[in-house]
């Protein structure tokens, strides 16, 4: 998993976007008609998924992000945990970014489909990419510790483009941890099942980079 020095969560994912449901999960677990680990069902659901998006350095739940520098370090700066999601309003900010400019006041560049764009957003690189309009550069920001800060949304949009290869990894983790609910198997020869989750997910690394 590859770190930055300030990446985090902004707006947290919700249990309406989960790759996985509760009811196709409790399908693969063979469980349909017993409804009394639903709660924790779920919580494995988000604990593979997050599995899942830190293996492949994606994000398979939707959420936004922010990540911030110390100044416009790079004409093309990435935007970690593809892909880029567009607003459901396409009049609405994709990406937002926000400097302190050379006289310490806070400024506020932002990208959406059809309404501002202040700069040029390439969502289809792997990672996202943004970079300044053609001609021009980014404005100067004062050096200083996240001087620069990065808000977008990342994820599919929508449960029904998230990978399928996706989906079934995060279904095969949830049926591993159900059945084993603790961290030690005792008394038996245990063995990774060839072609899982690894070969599932890997087509789905990075291979790239900006």
């Amino acid at each position: 998993m590859r770190s930055y020095r300030s990446l985090i969560v902004s707006t947290a994912p919700v249990s309406a976007d989960r790759p996985v449901t509760v009811s196709e999960a409790k399908e693969h677990l063979r469980i349909v008609d017993f409804t009394g680990d639903d709660t924790y069902i779920g919580e494995l659901i988000d604990a593979a998924t997050r599995w899942c998006e830190d293996y492949c350095e994606r994000t398979f739940q939707n959420c936004a992000y922010t990540v911030a520098f110390d100044d416009f370090y790079s004409l093309r700066i990435e935007l970690p945990r593809p892909p880029v999601r567009l607003n459901s309003s396409a009049a609405s900010a994709t990406v937002t970014i926000s400097y302190v400019d050379t006289g310490g006041t806070t400024q506020t560049l932002t990208w959406a489909e059809s309404g501002t764009q202040d700069f040029r957003l390439d969502k289809d690189y792997v990672p996202g990419l943004v970079y300044p309009l053609y001609l021009e550069t980014w404005p100067s920001a004062r050096l200083d510790d996240k001087a620069v800060q990065i808000t977008y949304l990342a994820g599919y949009g929508t449960v029904a483009s998230v990978p399928q290869n996706a989906k079934h990894a995060i279904k095969l983790l949830v049926g591993h941890w159900y059945t084993h609910r603790e961290p030690v198997v005792i008394g038996t020869n245990a063995s990774d099942v060839p072609l899982s989750v690894p070969a599932l997910l890997e087509p789905l690394k990075w291979k790239q980079y900006a």
